[in-house]
């Protein structure tokens, strides 16, 4: 495989409140030949403690990160922090997926453990 992180994804806080904005952050290496470009997604998404699966879509500023040919960099992808509707706090449990954009093939993943609140 011609992409491998190094270190990541990994956010910048803990907690935060409705509109910070959070940091995510790897360092990918492409060792193709060619340009690569990977996005950052959260998958398998719980409720805190009680373990319940739930739907909510996390949007990432940008939604793809470019990397050139043989290189390594250190990538960042932000999201400003929402809630699930009628939840005055929230703890986002689940992992952190960074993945191939052309074919979603994996390259790294990272637990996501992300406690958002109202003020």
């Amino acid at each position: 495989m011609a992409l491998r992180a190094h270190d990541g994804p990994t956010p910048s806080t803990k907690s935060t409140t409705i509109g910070g904005r959070v940091e995510f952050t790897a360092k990918v290496e492409n060792s193709g030949q060619a340009d690569e470009s990977v996005f950052l997604s959260v998958e398998e998404l719980k409720e805190g403690a009680l373990g319940k699966p739930v739907a909510f879509a996390f949007s990432f500023d940008p939604p793809a990160v470019g990397l050139r040919a043989k290189s390594r960099s250190r990538i960042g992808f932000s999201w400003t922090a929402a809630l699930p509707p009628e939840k005055p706090a929230f703890t986002f449990r689940g992992k952190l997926v960074l993945r191939r954009t052309t074919d979603g093939a994996l390259i790294a993943t990272a637990p996501l453990d992300l406690y958002v609140s109202e003020a």
